[in-house]
């Protein structure tokens, strides 16, 4: 993103960020309520638009980008809107619409692959015995994981998840850091929106923190041969 802006109601709720994400990194976007971050994170992927500035993903602004399938979302909750309640294994599949070429009818895809990551995502979550309950039955906390579920079957290169853990116990939060562990040493990249990290923490490579749309702190880390860290922190 460069020069990212976003106006709203008359007020900009994003005022000129900067920022680039590189391959690799666990990014952390911290901030009070308000600050910007869920709209920071959404208009990096195009889908908040820009008042001024620019933001491209892989070299492409978003309107041309078409590896989508390179990109896993994770928002705050679970849309719910009207039609017939899906599965927990139904929304979590739904990850994998990407992956498949859009050249070959289903009768061709790979549907053992496709049936694996899914299990494999449920079971990250742990909710492998609740696949086939209906997601909007769910808890809100369950419901964030079913989310988080979905995003981890399509396999892509990039996460980006807005509040993660909100409302997830703690054995979950461990899980979930387990999962993203073994994701950043295959070399993905995460980008998380968080109030509090918790054990997410020792993930994390780089932290932006927002401030009335503004990056008004940025602190890298460093891991050691000790296995702990050290931080450096400079302003934006």
């Amino acid at each position: 993103m460069t020069g990212g802006t976003v106006r709203r109601d008359g007020r900009e709720v994003l005022a000129g960020v900067d920022l680039r994400v590189e391959a690799g990194d666990v990014l952390a976007v911290l901030g009070a309520n308000g600050a910007g971050k869920s709209t920071l994170v959404k208009a990096l992927l195009g889908l908040v638009p820009l008042a001024a500035g620019r933001t491209e993903i892989y070299g492409e602004p978003p309107a041309r980008f078409r590896a989508w399938n390179r990109l896993g979302y994770v928002p705050q909750r679970l849309p719910m809107g009207g039609g017939v309640p899906a599965t927990v294994r139904e929304v979590v599949a739904s990850g994998r619409v990407g992956r498949r070429s859009r050249r070959l009818p289903a009768l061709f895809t790979d549907r053992a692959a496709d049936r694996a990551a899914v299990d494999r995502a449920l079971r990250a979550v742990g909710l492998g015995e609740r696949a086939r309950d209906s997601a909007h039955l769910l808890s809100g906390g369950q419901q964030q994981r079913v989310l988080i579920a979905r995003a981890l079957a399509g396999e892509p290169d990039v996460f980006v998840m807005d509040e993660p853990t909100a409302g997830v116990d703690a054995r979950s939060q461990a899980a979930l850091a387990s999962t993203l562990h073994e994701l950043a040493g295959e070399g993905r990249t995460v980008v998380l929106v968080a109030h509090e990290l918790g054990p997410l923490e020792p993930l994390v490579t780089r932290t932006i923190e927002l401030g009335r749309g503004r990056i008004v702190h940025e602190t890298t880390t460093h891991a050691t041969t000790v296995g702990r860290t050290a931080t450096t922190g400079r302003p934006a």
